[in-house]
């Protein structure tokens, strides 16, 4: 079986209270991560979300990336992603090479291309090519952050332009999202991109396929398959008992589900319950997320104990994944999450110490 990692990644909702205290936003994630760091996790992923409460507190992952450059030594700090048609690719080398100083060479860019139209205010005219834009913009990044000179317009004419300050790394580890799609696989492949995907609208059998896929295509242009970092995001809360932890995460999930309901959708829709969510009341939301609950958590999340969601792990290794990436902040009370992190760890340190047994190999005429 392949080595797994195992990282923690934000993306929560967080809609305005303006009862709430103005300051401490960033005080769980902030413990979080130094909990995680000491630990031996290997990563911290960060998005990139504009104008909603859902991922509203990352409208800039490279800032929160400096100041956890500075509370932590060890785990590496990873944008999921930077939405690059948002963004001067200049600017984005720029900022991510000064974190890469800071934390001493252990970040990784993650690149989206983004879908939401109200969020290319910043671009407007990319919007409708923001695919094909977000690969352009992936190869002046790399063009910059191994020295060479990009060509641009300035307000003297044309200059060559570098990158200062130089980064720690030659090259930083560079993944992109994606989920179910087979030909979004065979892209990310094909420009030595890892992948960072999820099991919310697509299930073990099918990343299974899609990380086979992604490798053949890797070896097929030259590339080491084996390289092709594939992380797959689970939400998780883990507590001693797992009935207890089920109870508690059951209501969070939902508000968070709820918050994007087109998250909601498709996660119910790949499990069997087709779903019209604009014929749906509350209440018919509510009926169907508990149907879909237990069945979503035995099969796609680690919400359990560490002995009850084992399985998942094993499944997730065995599909060729090399990373388990944990959503922690998915709205249990930030107190039971952090509790939470030492039931995560003494799940990392079981599957460190007791890895899944190989499956048998097929054979092959």
């Amino acid at each position: 079986p392949r080595p797994l990692d195992f990282g923690v990644y934000f993306f929560g909702d967080y809609p305005q209270d303006e009862q709430a205290p103005r300051h401490g936003k960033y005080d769980h994630l902030l413990e979080t991560a130094r909990f995680a760091d000491r630990n031996g996790f290997h990563s911290l992923w960060i998005p990139e979300r504009h104008f909603h409460s859902f991922g509203g507190l990352f409208p800039n992952p490279v800032v929160l990336a400096a100041a956890l450059a500075r509370e932590t030594d060890r785990i590496r700090i990873n944008a999921g992603s930077v939405v690059l048609p948002l963004h001067d690719p200049i600017r984005v080398a720029e900022e991510w090479s000064m974190v890469d100083n800071l934390s001493g060479g252990r970040v990784g860019i993650g690149c989206a291309s983004g879908w939401h139209a109200n969020d290319f205010v910043f671009f407007p005219e990319r919007f409708g090519t923001h695919k094909e834009t977000m690969y352009e913009q992936v190869a002046q990044v790399r063009q910059l952050w191994r020295g060479d000179p990009v060509r641009r317009t300035t307000g003297d004419g044309e200059q060559d332009l570098r990158l200062f300050p130089r980064p720690v790394q030659d090259a930083p580890p560079m993944y992109t999202a994606v989920v179910g799609n087979p030909a979004s696989y065979e892209l990310a492949a094909r420009h030595d991109l890892g992948i960072v995907t999820n099991l919310m609208t697509q299930g073990v059998d099918q990343l299974r396929e899609n990380i086979a896929l992604y490798r053949r295509t890797r070896a097929e242009h030259g590339l080491d398959p084996d390289a092709g970092h594939v992380a797959v995001l689970l939400h998780t809360y883990l507590a001693e008992d797992h009935a207890a932890a089920r109870a508690e995460a059951r209501e969070p999930l939902s508000r968070y589900m709820r918050a994007s309901l087109s998250l909601f959708g498709g996660v119910a829709n790949s499990l069997g319950h087709q779903v019209d969510l604009s014929a749906m009341t509350e209440d018919d939301l509510d009926v169907v997320f508990r149907r879909a609950y237990d069945r979503y958590c035995d099969q796609r999340a680690l919400i359990g104990s560490p002995e009850s969601v084992r399985p998942v792990v094993d499944e997730v290794r065995a599909a060729g994944a090399d990373e388990v990436v944990a959503l922690v902040d998915f709205g249990v009370e930030p107190a039971a999450m952090r509790a939470g992190l030492v039931h995560l760890d003494q799940l990392r340190r079981s599957c460190e110490a007791t890895p899944a047994p190989v499956p048998p190999t097929p054979f092959l005429l």
